[in-house]
């Protein structure tokens, strides 16, 4: 990094393998940190992955970022939903062995920026480094840096399980154990976005100083919200549906009482961004519409301007999960028909926020029960007594703020 830094601010130096321009859930929560850390008190420099093969330095949101390359012949493949079959098992393949022998997202990149590191820290000194799992390619870096840079404060950001993940196998697990407890014994604090996720990891760490806190995914916009009443009731959903996420059991309930006329005609539903997928009733293929993918600024206007948002997850062993259309959904103030976990973080953050009815995934009656809820008070110019000072404090600044109070009150 060519520009030279200031010498009377503490120096963060935040490692992510996502970040701006990239539109992944994980680069909002990145740019966020670097958009409302004081910068008044810190000098920010940011370490990210550059997809093409070449170093780029260049300044995002007053701080300096560098786009460090990686090995793009050996690397994973991102499967589409329109890629053909044998492309499908080609990239699997491909990148079962990259895992298999690399154990690494990037090959390439960690040795890339290690180099970058001691770079950056002749230029000026490095107090504190925020690195961001997943993948583990960013902990493993501040690790190997470590050892050579002893002092340096570390905040290890946790976006998710690693051993404690559902959804791996053994060998994965057992590689993921052995990284925690380096992580554990060299970190200062551990942060996660939800308080289930983070006491998975406090459980299993058995270094007693080391800090635990919760600094939670949020949105990150100030729209002017519209929220009109449409002459037809609008359910709106943003995003995709994969494994068990479906609309099914939203498709019986709403179709069981457009039979039954227990609500009229006057409704729609509107798919912002999201792949056919998944059957729908032959009943209901008039009243929905696809969108394609807009820019959240644009999703978030369609979704101030529906009359119910659609939250559809189901319910699994693995607790603490928010889904990051969520707080976008709780910063419009328009109902939010849940069709989730009721014992989880999400179910209880809105009926904190009072925001909508939460329904059990597979309960159709229940389903049913909210959606005639939400229906009425629309017909009836009913408003749901949201809780705006909770709404507020989901804004990513809010949360932000209390990762800053622990980066200065490291010693």
């Amino acid at each position: 990094m060519t520009q030279e830094l200031k010498t009377n601010k503490k120096h963060i130096v935040l490692i992510s393998a996502h970040f701006f321009p990239t539109n992944h859930i994980a680069a909002y929560r990145m740019n966020g940190f670097v958009k409302y850390l004081n910068q008044s008190q810190f000098e920010i420099s940011v370490i990210t992955i550059n997809l093409e093969n070449k170093y780029l330095n260049k300044e995002v949101w007053n701080s300096m970022v560098l786009y460090v390359p990686f090995n793009t012949v050996f690397r994973l493949r991102k499967h589409t939903p329109s890629m053909p079959k044998w492309k499908h098992h080609l990239y699997s393949i491909n990148n079962k062995l990259i895992r298999f022998f690399s154990k690494s997202d990037f090959p390439g990149w960690r040795r890339n920026v290690n180099a970058e590191l001691h770079k950056l820290n002749k230029s000026k000194k490095i107090d504190v480094i925020i690195s961001s799992f997943s993948p583990v390619d960013s902990h493993l870096i501040v690790l190997d840096y470590k050892k050579t840079n002893s002092h340096i404060k570390w905040i290890a950001d946790m976006r998710d399980e690693m051993s404690l993940n559902q959804m791996i196998g053994n060998k994965e697990r057992s590689y993921y154990r052995d990284i925690e407890q380096k992580i554990f014994n060299n970190a200062n604090i551990i942060s996660s976005v939800s308080m289930p996720i983070l006491e998975g990891f406090k459980n299993i760490s058995h270094k007693q100083e080391l800090k635990f806190i919760e600094i939670r995914n949020g949105f990150d916009h100030d729209c002017k919200l519209l929220n009109v009443k449409n002459k037809e009731f609008t359910f709106v959903y943003a995003g995709t549906f994969y494994g068990k996420r479906k609309p099914n059991s939203f498709f019986k309930a709403l179709l069981e009482l457009y039979k039954s006329e227990a609500i009229k005609e006057n409704w729609k539903i509107i798919f912002i961004g999201t792949h056919k997928n998944f059957h729908v009733p032959i009943e209901l293929e008039n009243k929905i519409t696809f969108t394609k993918t807009v820019a959240n600024h644009k999703a978030v206007e369609i979704l101030s301007a529906s009359d119910c948002s659609l939250l559809i997850h189901p319910p699994s062993n693995a607790k603490g999960i928010y889904t990051g259309k969520l707080f976008d959904y709780l910063s419009v103030k328009r109902p939010i028909l849940g069709l989730i976990d009721k014992d989880d973080v999400a179910a209880e953050l809105i009926e904190k926020c009072r925001a909508g009815i939460c329904s059990d995934f597979h309960n159709i009656e229940e389903i049913k029960n909210g959606i005639l809820t939400i229906y009425s008070k629309w017909e009836n110019d009913i408003e749901f007594d949201y809780n705006s000072l909770e709404i507020e404090k989901l804004h990513r600044k809010y949360q932000v703020s209390k990762l800053e109070k622990e980066v200065i009150n490291l010693k």
